[in-house]
């Protein structure tokens, strides 16, 4: 890969990670409200279980067109005929997904009392008109993510960084306002419109292309949906497995699903700074060198990327089991929010925190495949995580409770990655993806680094749960900087001589 290329992934990667970073802090200072004001409670139950049907629905139908649109408008624009596929898979990804609202509103008690069974009439009520309320997200979802592909296609990456910055704002600020449920739930609907509107706005000012005449009968607009047919089978496949995960906990005791729901919001922190900015600014770059055919820098690229997320995401994972309780303790325990929901919301923290690594991973190795136009191998992947996912959320389920379907998630997260990286790695040179090497020595840095931490805490609880846990991640951290020193990690050895070059050591 050019230093020009590197430069570029570099640079946008780096204002990402800032954008997603204020954005995580943002979304964590939202779900801190919606504890404080509501705890791990039915309340919390409902919303999260409506939320998820337009989650399921615009990242089965949005989520298929936008990620197998890129690759394809990369080439197109190459051309001088991107305008015209865009256009036509906006109109297409607006008709479908404002039919799907209309049927999601329409159908709203039926599809609760299939999903959430187990929840009483009143809940399953509430539920109800929650879905009703936020049923029209699975068109702004939708939307937002085909928005999101086009800007980044144009290497703009400022407004899509921008969307989730202001409806964790107007979500957060909303409810410490006031406000019941349905306030909840409206502020959700206007935080996800408002920025939607505005990225539609920007699109149209720049002369990105958006409407344009439709032409069903273009060849790169039927290439568009030969490689969403498998993606949307795939994530099909995925998301019946999230609706099989709320049935379960639906029939669990009250706040399962608010304490599976915050101890994920938790463990996405780090993904969502990290991981989703890097996967966001390493696709096109993937996209343009697999167009081309430059399956070297195309390994370069995306081997960076892994061993990138590898030294970040296993402190991380870590970390967060071995410190579980005081983050959630810190984190969410005032208000409403008592010791019992604590307890559960960190049992919950430790078990998805297994599957970190995987998740990070995983999102990486699916840009790769396709920005290789190859959506089959993810959907064969997918098919088959979904299974284990399912059995595996069945068979814990029973002596974990809600612990076991977080446990469930995270197998499945290490089970996707592990099949996705021999795949992907069999596609390209041996040898042209060096990971194993490092993944064992950071593993070993992390888990020494995790019993430090744990030593500090204990240490240092009599200080207050701030200093306490403060002291215990900072120990933590430079002890794993130390090892990874002492280890030789190439990356770090890099930071260091290029540190040292600009000091004049």
């Amino acid at each position: 890969m050019s230093d020009k290329n590197k430069n570029t992934v570099f640079k946008a990667a780096l204002m990402l990670s800032i954008f997603s970073g204020l954005s995580k802090i943002l979304g964590f200072a939202r779900e801190q409200v919606i504890a404080w004001r509501f705890g791990a409670s039915a309340l919390v139950d409902s919303y999260v279980a409506a939320l998820v049907i337009p989650t399921v629905l615009s990242g089965i139908l949005g989520g298929a067109i936008a990620v197998a649109f890129l690759p394809v408008f990369s080439t197109e624009r190459a051309k001088g005929s991107g305008h015209r596929l865009a256009g036509t898979v906006f109109a297409l990804t607006a008709f479908v997904s404002l039919i799907t609202t209309i049927i999601a509103f329409a159908f709203a008690p039926q599809i609760i009392s299939v999903l959430v069974r187990d929840f009483s009439l009143e809940l399953q009520a509430l539920t109800t008109s929650l879905l009703r309320i936020m049923a029209v997200l699975t068109f702004v979802m939708s939307m937002t993510q085909l928005l999101t592909i086009l800007f980044q296609a144009h290497k703009q990456f400022f407004w899509p960084a921008l969307t989730p910055i202001v409806m964790n704002a107007i979500i957060a600020v909303g409810l410490v306002l006031g406000g019941n449920i349905q306030w909840l739930a409206w502020l959700t609907v206007l935080g996800m419109l408002i920025p939607v509107m505005l990225m539609t706005y920007v699109a149209w000012r720049r002369g990105l292309p958006l409407i344009t005449r439709l032409i069903m009968g273009d060849p790169a607009f039927k290439q568009v949906m030969r490689l969403s047919g498998p993606i949307f089978f795939s994530s099909l496949f995925g998301q019946l497995y999230l609706l099989v995960d709320r049935r379960l906990a639906s029939g669990l005791d009250t706040g399962s699903l608010a304490a599976l729901n915050f101890g994920n919001k938790l463990v996405q922190l780090p993904l969502g700074i990290f991981v989703m900015a890097l996967t966001a600014a390493v696709y096109p770059t993937l996209a343009e060198h697999a167009a081309k055919g430059d399956k070297a820098s195309f390994a370069q690229s995306l081997s960076s990327s892994l061993r990138g997320v590898t030294l970040l995401l296993v402190p991380a994972a870590v970390g967060m089991f071995v410190l579980r309780y005081p983050i959630v303790r810190l984190a969410f325990e005032r208000g409403s929010f008592d010791a019992v929901a604590t307890t559960r919301t960190a049992q919950a923290l430790g078990y998805y925190s297994i599957g970190l690594i995987g998740a990070a991973l995983a999102q990486v190795l699916g840009r790769g495949f396709y920005s290789m136009q190859d959506t089959m191998t993810p959907v064969k992947v997918g098919v088959a995580t979904a299974f284990v996912n399912v059995a595996l959320a069945v068979i814990l389920v029973r002596p974990l409770a809600h612990g076991g379907l977080a446990l469930a998630n995270s197998l499945g997260f290490l089970f996707n990655a592990l099949l996705l990286f021999y795949f992907l790695s069999s596609k390209l040179s041996k040898g042209s993806i060096r990971l194993l090497p490092l993944l064992i020595k950071v593993s070993g840095a992390a888990v020494v680094m995790g019993l430090v931490a744990s030593l500090v805490l204990r240490v240092t609880i009599n200080f207050g749960q701030v200093i306490s846990l403060g002291m215990a991640v900072g120990v933590g951290v430079g002890v794993y900087g130390l090892l990874l020193i002492v280890l030789r990690v190439e990356e770090v050895t890099t930071v260091i001589k290029v540190v040292r070059t600009r000091l004049g050591i």
